[in-house]
């Protein structure tokens, strides 16, 4: 071998007489292609006046010395155009087009710079396997184009989350976006785990949902809105008693969450018009202190089903069952069911406003929160005589 496999410089032979000209011919190669920089590449007639040291990559066609010599190297020595075979890979920038070109499959070839594609980027930070792009940095700006700017956030289909999330110490604080659904939804946390809806804003209707309420700048009070219900639903009653058989009953078996009562009592306890739509909630006074349970719905004439079955485990045949408090005098509501089926969730409603047969609209206050829901109570007179429907919530 008499010359280098890459750059083709040529080696001194031993015993070679003037040893100085091959060292000068490697030298002269050197200088013309370590850190390569050309002044054009697209010329095909060599400069009238070159000066030494001038190199170029041969365009095609090209004529007089640069003959034959396309996407050849040709650099100006000695007063003389000596011409290097470029080997795949090889980089030049060419000062007349301010770029960098690189040797690709026997063409010269723009490098650009750029990342597309790329596995992962870090800027100031470690990219890892769940946040590909991570950037460490006091602001970011994401600025227009001809004068518009969106910021796309994607999901795979409507059961995942496309959402910003905002963190304290790398833990959730609040999180914003379309999560598991198609509505907006906007969420807080206090610790990163146990989160609640602040407002929910319907895909298909726009209607905006604030599940916690909304409270007055000024005094910090929660502001309530009068929500009609439709008026197929206002005639029907989460209220309505018969009293005809007394104010207690004894229970005939208890069987998991069904109870049963010795006599046609249910009415007394739950109205036929009331299914669905409230609960009531019932006291066992033969325990002491007295236990109590809440009836859900009548699943037959003489039957009411508990909304838990452990609140009624410890209950057996003969015990006094009664609707009001023993110790307040009143009897508990709750109404999430109705809210449930008209809103599509329940939530602590400031008040009601009741349609009363015989008696006109009334306004009830709801202050105290509900044990088995997210509704709060109703309260009403244990000697209360009227039917009540609901014609709108406070909420």
């Amino acid at each position: 071998m008499d010359q280098t496999p890459n750059l083709k410089l040529p080696y001194i032979a031993p015993s070679q007489a003037q040893k100085h000209v091959t060292h000068n011919e490697a030298i002269r190669a050197l200088d013309a292609l370590v850190q390569l920089s050309v002044i054009g590449t697209v010329q095909t007639d060599p400069p009238a006046e070159p000066q030494e040291g001038d190199r170029y990559i041969v365009g095609s066609a090209a004529t007089g010395p640069w003959s034959g010599k396309a996407n050849l190297l040709a650099a100006f020595q000695d007063g003389a155009w000596a011409f290097f075979v470029p080997q795949e890979g090889w980089q030049a920038w060419i000062m007349e087009e301010r770029k960098l070109v690189v040797f690709d499959q026997g063409g010269w070839n723009e490098l650009k710079a750029g990342t597309n594609p790329v596995a992962s980027v870090g800027i100031n930070s470690i990219a890892d396997e769940t946040n590909l792009l991570s950037l460490k940095s006091p602001a970011s700006l994401f600025d227009h184009r001809d004068g518009s700017h969106q910021l796309k956030i994607n999901k795979a289909d409507d059961s995942k989350a496309a959402s910003l999330l905002f963190q304290s110490n790398y833990r959730g604080r609040a999180e914003m976006g379309t999560m598991w659904g198609r509505d907006f939804r906007i969420k807080t946390s206090v610790d990163g785990d146990h989160w609640q809806d602040v407002m929910i804003a319907d895909s298909a209707t726009g209607v905006a949902r604030f599940p916690a309420g909304i409270v007055n700048a000024a005094t910090g009070r929660r502001q309530s809105s009068l929500i009609f219900l439709p008026p197929a639903v206002i005639e029907t009653s989460v209220f309505q008693m018969d009293r005809t058989g007394g104010t207690t009953a004894k229970l005939a078996s208890v069987s998991a969450d069904i109870l049963t009562f010795s006599t046609n009592a249910a009415p007394l306890f739950f109205g036929a018009a009331m299914r669905g739509l409230s609960m009531v909630r019932l006291w066992n006074v033969t325990r002491s202190p007295a236990q109590s349970a809440w009836a859900k719905l009548d699943t037959a004439l003489n039957a009411l089903q508990v909304s838990n079955a452990d609140h009624v485990k410890q209950w057996s045949a003969g015990d006094t069952i009664q609707i009001g408090d023993p110790v307040r005098g009143d009897i508990a509501i709750d109404i999430s069911p109705l809210m449930q089926n008209n809103f599509g969730s329940a939530f602590q409603q400031d008040g009601v406003l009741f349609r009363v047969k015989a008696a006109g609209d009334i306004t009830l206050a709801c202050n105290d929160p509900s044990p088995v829901s997210s509704s709060n109570l109703v309260y009403f007179s244990v000697d209360e005589q009227h039917s009540f429907s609901v014609v709108g919530i406070y909420g």
